[in-house]
């Protein structure tokens, strides 16, 4: 039997995390959950989970450096990391990360983490 596939949630709004932690358990996932994107990049190091989805929103530091930190993890861990927010160029965007842009509809997300996760 395969483990269940675990994607953290990288969001500071609770009620977010909350409605996607309950949409990706129902769709057979278990979640981590950070409420800021630097301390998701420790625990993307120490946890590797299979996906990470993150609201770049929540990257508070300057010039998004965190949002780059995390970026930058999930490449050494081959982690597919899908960013949620407004559509601007990235600094150094690659295939590692895919866009979705806000404001976002839940299904065609947990499609796209379910299509990523299958991939892996």
């Amino acid at each position: 039997m395969r483990p269940l596939p675990r994607v953290l949630l990288v969001d500071e709004s609770a009620e977010s995390r909350e409605v996607l932690r309950t949409l990706l358990e129902r769709h057979g996932a278990t979640t981590i959950e950070a409420r800021h994107a630097a301390q998701a990049v420790e625990m993307a190091d120490r946890l590797h989970p299979d996906l990470i989805v993150l609201d770049a929103d929540s990257d508070r530091t300057q010039a998004g450096v965190a949002t780059h930190q995390l970026r930058a993890a999930a490449s050494r861990n081959d982690t597919p990391i899908v960013i949620l927010g407004t559509i601007r160029p990235l600094r150094g965007q690659d295939s590692a990360g895919q866009m979705v842009a806000k404001p976002y509809h839940y299904g065609p997300l947990i499609r796209k983490i379910e299509d990523l996760l299958a991939a892996a």
